[in-house]
Formats: C-alpha cells, structure tokens, sequence
C-alpha cells in the first residue's frame, strides 16, 4: 500500500501515481533582448532565479523588459516558480508558490511555472527528497539544466483532494511560522546596523551609571591599539583553526574545508589565544576576525593582541563594520586577490578610542543584540528541521 509514515487519522485510502503533466503543465518562461531591458516601471517584472530566495518570492532585483509578452506568461496566484537552467547545479529545481498578483510578471527562459489547480500542495511536494532526486537523475550532460519535458514527466504519488488540502493547510502554518521568524531575522540585523552606525558616528552615546557623560572619544593609530605577534611556541598538538566572516575563528574541522596539514607545515603555524584578533586572507571582505578559542592558525594569517587596555567587544564589533571593511578594502587596491592585508598596512588605520567604560557599554549593548539574533536564529533552524521531518514522513 502506497501510503506516507505520518498521515491524518481521518484518511486511510491509498495514494495514487501521477505525473506533473497528467494533473498540470510546466510552461517555459520568455526569451528577450538585453537591448529591451527598461527601468520604466509601467512594464512587467521579469522573474529569475534571484528572485527566489529562502523559499520565498524576493523583488529587490528586478528587470522589466519592453516586450510584447503572451497572455500565458504572465503569473497567475498559486504558480509555482520554477528555477530550470542556472550555472550553479544546486539552485536547478529551486521553486516558490507565487501569491502577489498585484504586481505584473513574467518569467524568463531559465525559469518556467508549472501551473495545477492542486499546487497548495505541489509546492511542498516540490521541498521532498524525491522531488530533488528527481531533478538531479534530469539533469542536462552538459549544461545545468532542466527541460520542461522532463519536468512534465515527473512522477509523485497523490492522496485525495480533502487529504491534499488538510496536508497543505498544515505544512503552509509552519511556512508563516519560518516566514515570521525570518522577517525577524531580518529586521534584528537592520536594527544592529542602524545601531552601530548611530553608535560609531556618535549620534548615540552612552552615559555613566550616575548619567554623566563620559569624555570625548580619541582617535588612536591602529599601531597604538594593538601589535602583531607569531608565537610559534608549541608541538602541533593545538587544534588548528581558520577564519571565517560569520563566525570569527573556529576549528577548522567544523569549517567543512578538508586541508591536510603536513607535521612540518603545523609547526610553523602561529598560536592564537582567546582575546585575539585575526587578520585573515578576507579580510578585505569581511572584516578582522576576533578569537574565541585557543588553537593554531595558519602563518598567512596576522595575529594581533591588545597593547592598552580596550574591551574586546566593543572592537569585536568596530573592525566589523561596513564602513571600515571598506577602509581595509582599500589597503589592497592594486594588491593580486589573495594576498592579505599587512600589519604594517592597518596599523596605518586610525580607530575611534572612547573611554574604556564607554566601550563596556557598548559592547554590552551590542552583545544583548546578538543574544537576540541568535535566539531567533536557533528558533528558525528548529522550526526548519521540524519542517523537513514532516516532509519525509507526510509524503510517499
């Protein structure tokens, strides 16, 4: 009997086996000229793969083109988007219930709509593991793609219509849980960043516990603040660690990469202690990563240590920012990618020095902020998880 692991107690009849295109059609998206491309908003919003990120339908890039577009092309609600051609194999297959029809939009040639009266449903059939091995068994030899044909071909099995709406009732609640969570996300990390940004440009200060203000801040050479150091005083039996622009230093086992480090080559690694700075070969994309843990890193890597006394936090945060990323950014100019950037370089760089209680402050403001996003974070990857559990076990 052909039926899921996790059902509704109401439904027991068996599920039956169709194709996409027994129950719906897969329609190939618009080709257009580059030369028809136009920012005059009175045209329709050419849809691409961009378009669809965590699952959800993302307007922020568009492109309207001055074509005559067939009836048939514009989205209807409840299409569902279809990445079918990308150079990247991993976004082939990608896909978002459309619900904004106020709107006008098409679709271009890399993407197409499979359109059904069932597609509540579909769309979290198009999330199942079986969805995604299908996709990857029709992959193009030579070229990333899926062709509507083979789209078409599809095979999944289907409960009754009731059973169909019941299940799609069910998984969409936990979408708008993922969706809300996400829009948090997104507007605690807006919120950080206007916050820095009134702190750093000191808009907003920060008074003492009796509400005094504390003094105006200085201006300290980078070389003032810290120092490079290169201890290489160990036996290779540290863990080794890497730079990461999202994370600071982390083990380089949990990094994903698979480096294999010679006996010789560790020994010439530098030690890295908690409290450290680090700058990386990316940090003119993403900043100087602080340390967390004790380890060794690789000698391409600048250690740094405080040379007076500063609060960690405060420049954990600072030599993050956008607008001094930009500053590093500028110390490799002309500088082959690849290469970090030199000590001697940043100590060059001048840093905002507030008093050291003030950093405190900030730094506990800051770090409560983060407490948040990391909560929300948490929450959404378990809402996630639990999401992927029901799709292997509501669907055959």
């Amino acid at each position: 009997m052909s039926i899921p692991a996790l059902r509704f107690k109401e439904f027991s009849s068996d599920w039956e086996e169709k194709t996409l295109g027994d129950i719906g059609e897969n329609i190939i998206g618009l080709t257009y000229s580059p030369s028809n491309i136009t920012d005059d908003k009175s045209y329709p919003i050419v849809l691409r793969s961009s378009n669809i990120k965590n699952d959800m339908l993302d307007l922020n890039d568009q492109v309207r083109v001055k074509e005559k577009i067939p009836e048939k092309l514009f989205t209807n609600r409840d299409d569902i988007l279809i990445c079918t051609r990308n150079g990247s194999q991993r976004l082939i297959g990608k896909n978002v219930l459309i619900s904004n029809t106020e709107i006008p939009m098409t679709f271009g040639a890399f993407m197409s709509v499979y359109r059904s009266p069932f597609n509540k449903f579909m769309v979290h059939l198009f999330k199942t593991d079986n969805y995604n091995e299908q996709i990857q068994m029709n992959l193009g030899a030579r070229i990333n793609q899926i062709t509507t044909k083979n789209l078409n071909a599809f095979s999944f099995w289907f409960p009754s219509l009731q059973e169909q709406t019941k299940i799609a009732n069910f998984l969409t609640a936990v979408d708008e849980k993922i969706s809300l969570l996400t829009q948090k996300a997104t507007l605690l990390s807006q919120y950080k960043k206007g916050v820095m940004q009134q702190i750093f440009s000191q808009e907003l200060r920060f008074k003492d516990d009796d509400g005094q203000e504390y003094p105006e801040w200085e201006e300290r050479q980078a070389d003032e603040v810290f120092m490079s150091v290169s201890n290489k005083n160990h036996n290779g039996d540290l863990p080794i660690l890497a730079a990461t622009q999202d994370k600071g230093m982390i083990y380089r086992e949990d990094s994903g990469l698979d480096i294999k480090s010679s006996e010789s080559s560790v020994k010439s690694y530098k030690i890295v202690e908690k409290g450290d700075f680090v700058i990386s070969l990316r940090s003119f994309q993403g900043g100087i990563e602080y340390s967390n843990l004790m380890g060794i890193c690789s000698p391409a890597y600048t250690v740094m240590k405080p040379k007076i006394e500063i609060n960690n936090g405060y420049f954990k945060a600072f030599l993050k920012k956008e607008d001094f990323i930009e500053r590093l950014n500028g110390l490799v100019i002309g500088i082959r990618d690849g290469k970090q950037i030199s000590y001697s370089a940043f100590a060059t760089l001048t840093l905002p020095y507030p008093a050291i209680e003030e950093q405190t402050k900030i730094a506990n403001f800051l770090t409560a902020i983060d407490e948040k996003i990391t909560t929300n974070q948490t929450q959404l990857n378990a809402v996630k998880q639990y999401k992927q559990g029901l799709l292997q076990q509501m669907f055959v």
